[in-house]
C-alpha cells in the first residue's frame, strides 16, 4: 500500500514541478503589477498600481492587452503559491513515511510466529488464496464444443480466451472464469472477474469475440449496457476486448489495458 501511495505523490511532484515552471517562465514575460477592476455606471474600469504613486493609474480603454497581462500575472502567481504548497507538502510527507507499512509486518514475521496471530487485514496473499477458494458454478459445456485449456488446466470457449486468461496468469492477476454475477435481477457470467490488488476491488472483462456476427453484436450491446444501468460502468469496474474475422484480438491492447487497469 506506501508502494503505490508513494508512486502517486512523487507522480504528482513530477506534474507540480512543470506547472511551477511553466508559469515562472510565463511570470517572466508578463509586466509587473496588480489589477483592479471597478465598475460604475454600467460601465468597467480598470486600474494598475504605479510605483512612487499613493493613487492608482487607470488603464485606457484601448489597451485589453495590458489589462489580460495583469490578470493573468495575479492568476498565475495565485497558481505558483498553490503549487508550491502543495509540492512543499508532498516532499515533507515523503520525508516521513516509514520504510514500511502496517501491512507488511505480518509478512515479515518468521512463520512460526504468523501461525500464531490473526493480522489486523489479510495480506495480499490472504487475499487471493481466500478469494480463489470461494466455490462457484461455471457455466457447462455441450458435447462436441471445441475444447482449449489454459496453463492454470481449466477449459474455456475460445483460443482467444485461452490467450487472455493465460496473460492474466502469467502476470500473477487473480481472476476466475465464468463465475457468476447478479446483474439487475439476472444472473450473467462474465468471461472474466479480475480481483484488482491496488485497491481489492473486483472487476468484470468480457471479451467479444464474434463482432463481426449482426445478431452477437446486438447482443453484447445489451449486456453491456445491463451492466452500465446497473452500476458496474465501462472504464470504471468493466472492461472489453473486441474482434472479428477481419480484425483478431491484438494482444498488445490486452497488455496494455492489464498494466494499466488491473494491477
Amino acid at each position: 500500500m506506501n508502494r503505490d501511495l508513494i508512486e502517486k505523490l512523487e507522480h504528482r511532484l513530477k506534474e507540480l514541478d512543470k506547472i511551477i515552471i511553466s508559469v515562472k517562465k510565463n511570470l517572466a514575460s508578463l509586466p509587473s503589477g496588480s489589477l483592479r477592476i471597478h465598475n460604475r455606471q454600467g460601465n468597467t474600469y480598470y486600474y494598475t498600481d504605479c510605483k512612487g504613486h499613493d493613487i492608482d493609474k487607470r488603464i485606457p480603454v484601448y489597451d485589453k492587452d495590458l489589462v489580460c497581462s495583469l490578470a493573468q500575472r495575479s492568476y498565475d502567481l495565485k497558481i505558483l503559491r498553490a503549487a508550491e504548497t502543495e509540492h512543499a507538502i508532498i516532499q515533507q510527507f515523503l520525508g516521513r513515511m516509514p520504510d514500511r507499512s502496517f501491512e507488511n509486518i505480518y509478512e515479515s514475521l518468521p512463520e512460526a510466529r504468523q501461525v500464531l496471530i490473526k493480522p489486523v487485514r489479510l495480506t495480499d496473499k490472504q487475499l487471493v488464496d481466500k478469494w480463489l477458494k470461494q466455490p462457484y458454478q461455471r457455466k457447462g459445456f455441450y458435447e462436441g464444443d471445441p475444447f482449449f485449456e489454459t496453463e492454470r488446466g481449466e477449459r474455456v470457449r475460445s483460443k482467444s480466451e485461452q490467450l487472455i486468461a493465460n496473460r492474466l496468469y502469467s502476470r500473477g492477476i487473480p481472476y476466475k472464469y465464468e463465475c457468476p454475477l447478479l446483474v439487475g435481477g439476472e444472473i450473467i457470467h462474465p468471461d472474466f472477474t479480475i480481483l484488482r490488488l491496488s485497491d481489492r476491488k473486483e472487476l468484470y472483462y468480457e471479451h467479444l469475440g464474434k463482432m463481426g456476427d449482426e445478431d452477437y453484436a446486438y447482443k453484447a450491446i445489451r449486456r453491456i449496457n445491463n451492466y452500465t444501468s446497473n452500476g458496474i460502468i465501462l472504464g470504471n469496474r468493466l472492461f472489453t476486448t473486441m474482434e472479428s474475422n477481419r480484425s483478431p484480438l491484438d494482444l498488445r491492447i490486452l497488455d496494455i489495458m492489464i498494466e494499466e487497469n488491473f494491477r
